[in-house]
């Protein structure tokens, strides 16, 4: 049964992996979750709070994750199934669309305090150590979102 279970974990880890390593948009997804916590730290949440902080920066990219699960398996439907693979497609990047509104949405009211956004912005532009962390952080998180040779899609489509 263990043996089971952590063959079953390794498939999922895999999932994650290839999710990071294909997926634009899953990348993306993890910067702003990693952002998202980052500044967190300047607001004094509560526990039920920071579950959601959390919920929210893991399920956003869950979903983006199924998203291209369900766009994997209906790639290339035959002509009977196209119609409704259009639409299975469009079903799954909806689901996205939701859950990155609604994270958008709780995320204006946990973060939407005007003294604490200035504090965020005195913050970064006051010290240079922190201007050159901030634009530190911005290039890696853009390397890391574009890099090309990240994926080796091109090489999986001509072959």
């Amino acid at each position: 049964m263990i043996k089971k279970f952590i063959k079953s974990m390794s498939y999922a880890l895999k999932g994650i992996y290839i999710g990071i390593k294909e997926e634009r948009n899953v990348r993306i997804d993890i910067t702003a979750g990693i952002y998202v916590l980052w500044l967190s730290s300047f607001y004094n949440f509560t526990r039920v709070e920071w579950a959601l902080v959390l919920l929210i920066c893991f399920v956003v990219p869950a979903f983006e994750m199924m998203n291209t699960a369900v766009e994997r398996t209906v790639k290339n439907p035959t002509a009977e199934r196209y119609m409704i693979a259009g639409e299975a497609k469009d079903t799954a990047a909806g689901s996205v669309l939701l859950a990155a509104f609604g994270a958008v949405c709780a995320g204006a009211f946990l973060f939407g305090d005007l003294e604490i956004i200035k504090q965020i912005i005195q913050y970064f532009t006051t010290d240079i150590l922190h201007i050159i962390i901030l634009i530190l952080s911005i290039l890696c998180a853009y390397y890391f979102i574009t890099i090309d040779k990240f994926s080796d899609k091109r090489n999986r489509k001509k072959g």
